[in-house]
């Protein structure tokens, strides 16, 4: 992916190689409530929705019913904060999908023969280690991430498949699956260990310097070598938090299910793609934030189920989120346009 050349306003740029606290003192409230914009929108959607299923299917809306929900987007969840951080950087990665399966499938087959913890650790670490892989190849070989992550896909997923013969791995031990299984409160710990992720990453992003960084590497990459931010390091971090949040992904799933199918994760891409878009990340990179990528998770997680609980074909799901991603993008688009044209007006009318 390539760095939009106008999208961050360079007085960010230039005020990440201080502070963040620098980096917004200068900006109106408009301006900082900016990238939250469209989380309203999305909230009240998704109260839409809640209520239209609810109103023909009141169970739906049963305590029992939305903890099943919540477990079933904490998975795409987990996913979608680490490709965020990706994206909001100028980077994205095609392989979480296959990774998640990876993951699963190596944690499970660990677990049979070392400690539960070891083998989560290690299906932790393994994540991390391909996530920072890929960051290293679309570094040294100065490919697009798109390329790489590609390829890096269909490589993964064909791993998983040797690995198990394509059979789902099964066997593994009571105290695998007990922290998966594990309840708080009446909810399932990856729907805690979700909202977990999601508030540190929105701290780091909103609250600290790296966070700032990768705004602005996302906006304007040459920008931030010519105020000496390490961006090799910040890219190669992005990509490694990526593979270690679809690790911990990976190994909830295994854990919660008590096994681990190959067919883990199979078109995640383009669910967790698409939350993040509709979420309000920019897809060019330089904006967006982690509430909103919350929201809209939730909200696809919501219309997935809720088409099956109203009985409509399954398949509608996949036209909903392949017009979601669409229009979402369109919308990204127009709004970065419109924005440009403005500043451009602005400029004209003060030299005039």
């Amino acid at each position: 992916m390539s760095a939009r050349a106008g999208g961050q306003p360079p007085v960010v740029v230039a005020a990440d190689a201080q502070s963040p606290a620098s980096a917004t003192a200068g900006r109106s409230w408009r301006e900082r409530l900016r990238p939250y914009a469209r989380n309203g929108g999305l909230a009240l959607t998704l109260a839409i929705v809640l209520g239209v299923v609810g109103f023909f299917r009141p169970q739906y809306l049963s305590r029992d019913n939305l903890i099943v929900v919540a477990l079933q987007v904490s998975f795409v969840g987990m996913a979608a904060i680490g490709t965020a951080y990706l994206i909001i950087s100028g980077s994205i990665d095609l392989s979480i999908g296959s990774l998640f399966a990876l993951v699963g499938v190596s944690s499970a087959m660990l677990a049979r023969s070392l400690h539960p913890a070891a083998a989560m650790a290690l299906g932790v670490a393994l994540g991390g280690a391909v996530g920072w892989i890929n960051g290293a190849l679309a570094w040294r070989i100065k490919l697009s991430p798109l390329i790489i992550t590609l390829a890096s896909m269909s490589i993964i997923r064909g791993v998983v498949l040797l690995l198990t013969d394509g059979y789902a791995v099964r066997g593994v031990p009571r105290e695998f699956a007990a922290l998966g299984q594990a309840r708080v409160c009446g909810v399932p710990s990856p729907v805690w260990m979700f909202l977990l992720l999601a508030a540190v990453a929105h701290v780091v992003l909103s609250r600290t310097t790296v966070g700032q960084h990768l705004l602005a590497l996302g906006g304007n990459q040459a920008a931030c070598e010519a105020v000496g931010i390490r961006v090799r390091r910040l890219r190669w971090g992005a990509f490694t938090a990526n593979g270690l949040v679809v690790g911990v992904a990976g190994v909830l799933a295994a854990s919660r299910f008590g096994s681990a199918n190959p067919s883990f994760g199979t078109g995640m891409e383009l669910d967790v793609i698409t939350a993040v878009i509709l979420g309000g990340v920019a897809f060019t990179g330089g904006e967006g934030n982690i509430p909103g990528v919350v929201l809209a998770v939730t909200l696809l997680g919501i219309i997935n189920s809720g088409i099956v609980a109203l009985g409509i074909d399954a398949d509608y799901a996949e036209v909903v989120k392949g017009a979601a991603l669409l229009g979402a993008v369109s919308l990204d688009q127009f709004s970065h346009e419109a924005r440009d044209r403005f500043r451009t007006m602005l400029a004209i009318r003060e030299r005039g």
